[in-house]
C-alpha cells in the first residue's frame, strides 16, 4: 500500500471515532404508510410481512449494516444491536408505501462525544424477486450476502467498507463508497455482464476473466472496463467505485 493509501486509511480510522460521536439523526423521514404493515416481534427479532413488497430501502446515518438472503424464512427479519455505546439513542423505524418497505435506523445524540462502537443492524430477507434493494449508510461498513434475487442493487456509504457476496442485480448494480474498500464476490451466472470498476485513490485487484477489457491508469486513479461472458449491448451492468480505497473483484 502506498503512502497516500496509508494516510487515507488512518483518516478512516480517525473518522470512525469522531463521526460515531457527532452523528446527527438522518434527514430522511419516514413517510406514513398508505396501509398498515404486518409486523411482529419474535424475541429480540422483529418480523415484517413482505408478500406485497417489491422494493426495499435501508437507510442509516452511522451503523454496521448487514443484509442476508435466507431461503428458510418467509418474512423479513431485522435485529438491532446497540453495542456498548451510551452516548447515542438508537432505534429502528419501518414504513411501507406503494409497495416499498423503508427500514430506517434513527439516532439521537445524548452526549457531545461518543467513542463507543457503532450499532449493528442485521436484516434477513426471504427469497423472492425484488425489483430493487437500496442501502444507504452514512458511516460504517455494509455487507450484502447470499441468496437474494433483485433486479436493481444500489449500495452506498460515505465512509466504510462494502462487501457483496454471491448477490448481483439482474439488470443493474451500483456499489460506491467515498472512503473505504469494496470487495465484490461475483455469483455463478450465465447472463453477460458489463463491468465498470474505478477508484480515484487506490488499487483494483481483478480476479475475473473479462472480455474486451480496457485499463486506464493515471498517477493515482485507476479504471477497468470489460464484460463477464460474451459482450452484448443489452448486458446487465455492474458499477463499482471508490473515491479513496481498493477494489477487489472476484468469483
Amino acid at each position: 500500500m502506498n503512502n497516500n493509501m496509508k494516510s487515507a486509511m488512518i483518516l478512516l480510522v480517525a473518522a470512525s471515532i469522531v463521526l460515531a460521536g457527532c452523528t446527527k439523526e438522518s434527514s430522511v423521514t419516514s413517510t406514513p404508510s398508505s396501509s398498515q404493515q404486518n409486523s411482529s416481534v419474535k424475541g429480540d427479532i422483529s418480523q415484517i410481512d413482505v408478500n406485497n413488497i417489491h422494493s426495499l430501502k435501508i437507510k442509516s446515518s452511522a451503523a454496521t449494516v448487514t443484509v442476508i438472503g435466507d431461503k428458510q424464512i418467509n418474512q423479513a427479519e431485522w435485529e438491532l444491536s446497540k453495542g456498548n455505546s451510551k452516548g447515542m439513542d438508537t432505534k429502528v423505524t419501518t414504513s411501507i408505501q406503494d409497495g416499498t418497505l423503508l427500514i430506517m435506523l434513527k439516532q439521537e445524540q445524548k452526549k457531545s462525544i461518543n467513542t463507543g462502537p457503532l450499532p449493528s443492524l442485521t436484516i434477513r430477507l426471504p427469497y423472492k424477486d425484488f425489483n430493487s434493494l437500496e442501502i444507504d449508510n452514512g458511516f460504517g461498513n455494509i455487507s450484502v450476502e447470499s441468496e437474494l434475487s433483485v433486479q436493481h442493487l444500489n449500495v452506498s456509504s460515505s465512509a466504510g467498507n462494502i462487501t457483496v457476496t454471491d448477490v448481483i442485480g439482474k439488470k443493474s448494480s451500483n456499489i460506491s463508497t467515498n472512503l473505504g474498500n469494496v470487495e465484490f464476490d461475483l455469483p455463478n451466472q450465465s447472463a453477460p455482464l458489463y463491468v465498470n470498476l474505478s477508484t480515484k485513490l487506490g488499487n483494483i485487484d481483478n480476479q475475473v476473466s473479462l472480455e474486451k477489457a480496457t485499463n486506464t491508469t493515471t498517477v493515482v486513479s485507476k479504471e477497468l472496463h470489460g464484460y463477464v461472458g460474451e459482450a452484448q449491448s443489452e448486458s446487465a451492468t455492474l458499477n463499482i467505485s471508490a473515491q479513496t480505497g481498493d477494489i477487489l473483484f472476484k468469483n
